[in-house]
């Protein structure tokens, strides 16, 4: 259970989220994150909306080194899928020529749990390409970190051997993301030049958006698509 995801909805969900018998440990701990209660009774089931962070990483090849961290803080709701979040990450940074994009969730010690990619690129496979053991111990070495617990590092081989099926953007919602159980996103738009992104989430409460997501909070200046075209 991520405790870090768990702090977050302790600080930020308003009361009665969760008034439930609980099934599960997940539905006991965030109700009792909410209002340190366990009432027995029927299930109510409020929206939520989430403030995420997107984090520009540096991209020296394209020049991009910024002094300072780049990021956005966009608002969107549980309803709203991973491909109006891309388009939401899209504006943010002032894009305009579309290319292919990807979400991998990550857990808290930053191991890829699964893809979820453009609606173009959906076919229904595997997230990524299975690795042998030998691939698996090389890769290792730069995907986990040193201190990681011995759990960490075997369900890393166990994903990497075993991939889970990639997400359709175009049919998963923020809400089916499960995010109480992922630690992190990373987000990857335009394979070519790959301009990544690290997400996080920085706030979730009750309610519901009217609209598309927005940008509510950001730092630094979104670099240009293609710093090339604005030398020419």
């Amino acid at each position: 259970m991520n405790g870090g995801i768990l702090s977050l909805y302790r600080d930020s969900f308003a009361d009665e989220i969760f008034l439930t018998p609980y099934s599960t440990e997940r539905e006991a701990i965030i109700a009792v994150a909410v209002d340190n209660t366990y009432n027995p009774g029927p299930r109510i089931v409020t929206m939520a909306i989430y403030v995420f962070r997107v984090w520009l990483h540096p991209n020296p090849p394209l020049g991009f080194e910024p002094g300072e961290e780049v990021w956005r803080d966009i608002e969107v709701d549980g309803s709203h899928t991973l491909a109006e979040f891309h388009e939401a990450i899209f504006e943010a940074y002032e894009r305009w020529d579309s290319h292919a994009y990807e979400f991998i969730t990550r857990d808290e010690d930053g191991i890829a749990l699964r893809s979820y990619v453009h609606p173009q690129l959906y076919d229904g496979g595997a997230s990524w390409r299975p690795m042998d053991v030998e691939e698996i111990d090389r890769f290792m070495e730069q995907a986990v970190s040193d201190d990681a617990t011995e759990a960490a590092k075997e369900r890393f081989r166990d994903l990497q051997s075993n991939p889970p099926p990639e997400g359709n953007t175009a049919e998963t919602t923020v809400d089916e993301l499960d995010l109480d159980e992922v630690g992190a996103l990373s987000y990857i738009f335009d394979m070519a030049d790959n301009w990544d992104h690290y997400i996080g989430l920085q706030e979730a409460r009750e309610g519901s958006l009217d609209g598309d997501p927005i940008v509510v909070d950001k730092q630094g200046t979104a670099p240009s698509q293609y710093p090339d075209l604005d030398e020419q």
